[in-house]
Parts: C-alpha cells; structure tokens; sequence
C-alpha cells in the first residue's frame, strides 16, 4: 500500500486527501457492532477520559478497548500521509469515535488540532487526523467542513475571523461513503457540520502527533491497561507511544 503521487502532492498542496472504500463491508458492520456495543456499556460517561459534545455521542481511548481498532490507527496509508506531513517520528495522540446525532445541534467552530497554538510558518508540522466513515458523510448529516491550503497561512482561525462559528467563502465538505478513509493535515482549519438529516453520521477520529509535540505521559487521552500491552505488538507500542514512557527505545 502506497499512495500515488497526485496524493502525495495533494495532500502537500492542499492540505488534504480522500481514500475511498478504505473499509469493506464486514469490517464496517463488525466496527459499528462494537462502537453500540461500548456506547451502551459506558453510557452516560461515553467520551468522558476526552471530552463530552452536546447532541454529540463519543468514545474516548478507543486503543485500549479492542484488536478490532488496531488495524484503523496503525493503517499503513494513514501512517504514510502522516510521515509525509511531519516526518517519521509519528505517535497516535487521540482515538475516539464521534455521532453528530441526528437533527441535533450545530456547526462546531472553525479550528485547527493543534490547540490553536498556530501553525508554523515553514512547514514544520507536528499534527495529522484521520477521519474514518463508518457512516456516509452527506451535506445533509453535517460531513466536516474544511478550508483548503490553510496550512499554508501561518495561522489559526481565531487569529483571523471575528465569527468562527460562520461560513468560510472558500470552505469544502468532505463527504463520503461509510468505508472512506479522510486525512487532512492537523494545521488545516476545520469544523464538524450540523446534522439535519434522519441519518447517524459516525466516525472514527484518529488524531496524530510528532513525538516532540506529544504531551507528557500524565496529561495524554491515550492509557493503555496492562491486559491491552500485552497483545500489542513492538511497533503498535511505539506509535501508541508506550516505549517513549516507559524507556524502551524507539
């Protein structure tokens, strides 16, 4: 697996690529399977080692609970656009799922994933999120809006618009069928759409950083329990950032 040159000077140039049935069907069936199965289980404090959304279901440390995730964050194309973007020294910062609930709620605001700490002005990038379909992603259900070539400006959104929660005369949707893999450059202004459909709009967000970028063991969303290192392989530990905690090299 390799992406193609256009993709490579696309995702360069404009901040972005889409990957189309990146997922087959069974693996779709059996990921929604599991994602009901945690979001009943945990309830009311779905999302909660993250964050809680209004009219918004999540799911927070997904690395720790189950193999089925495994082959989503350590995804060779993911990981290929990521070291493209900041080089090699990649680790996994964040892996959720995310529901815009239908008929619910509105557009987020215009943001970047790296804190709104800005972006740099020469290229050296340290974020890169990857959006995985579980569902399609319509104009209707609220499929992310994004800002093309941003990345470029040197600036984060709040650094510029007065409204963020406005339109953006160059802004793009990123929709999609259930299946679709979407990774854009973590610099790139972006904002969940509000979903006015009927239809469930799930998603897998797997959020990467560089390794100088990632935060401290103590302040990360990210914890593996002991039952989940021991399944996990010596490369899955490194990207999930367990070796650079505990002193194993990298």
């Amino acid at each position: 697996m390799n992406l193609s040159a256009e993709q490579r000077e696309q995702l360069a140039e404009i901040g972005f690529i889409h990957l189309p049935q990146t997922l087959d069907g069974e693996q779709l069936e059996r990921l929604r399977d599991h994602l009901e199965y945690l979001w009943e289980k945990e309830g009311e404090n779905a999302g909660s080692e993250n964050y809680m959304e209004a009219n918004t279901r999540r799911l927070a440390n997904l690395a720790d609970k189950g193999d089925i995730f495994r082959p989503i964050y350590a995804h060779p194309y993911a990981l290929e656009a990521c070291k493209l973007v900041m080089g090699d020294d990649v680790r996994v910062s964040m892996l959720n799922a995310r529901d815009a609930l239908p008929n619910t709620g509105a557009r987020q605001l215009w943001h970047c994933d790296t804190d709104d700490s800005g972006t740099p002005e020469n290229g050296d990038y340290y974020a890169c999120t990857a959006i995985w379909m579980i569902d399609d992603f319509t104009e209707a259900n609220g499929a992310t809006y994004l800002v093309p070539k941003t990345h470029l400006t040197g600036k984060v959104p709040k650094q510029v618009m007065e409204d963020r929660y406005a339109a953006h005369p160059d802004e793009i949707r990123a929709t999609g069928r259930a299946g679709d893999l979407f990774i854009f450059n973590g610099h790139v202004w972006h904002a969940g759409g509000a979903n006015e459909s009927d239809a469930s709009r799930r998603a897998l967000l797997v959020h990467y950083m560089r390794k100088d970028h990632i935060p401290e063991r103590g302040d990360r969303r990210q914890h593996l329990s002991a039952e989940t290192v021991q399944t996990l392989t010596d490369k899955e530990l490194t990207l999930l950032g367990y070796h650079d905690d505990y002193g194993m090299g990298s």
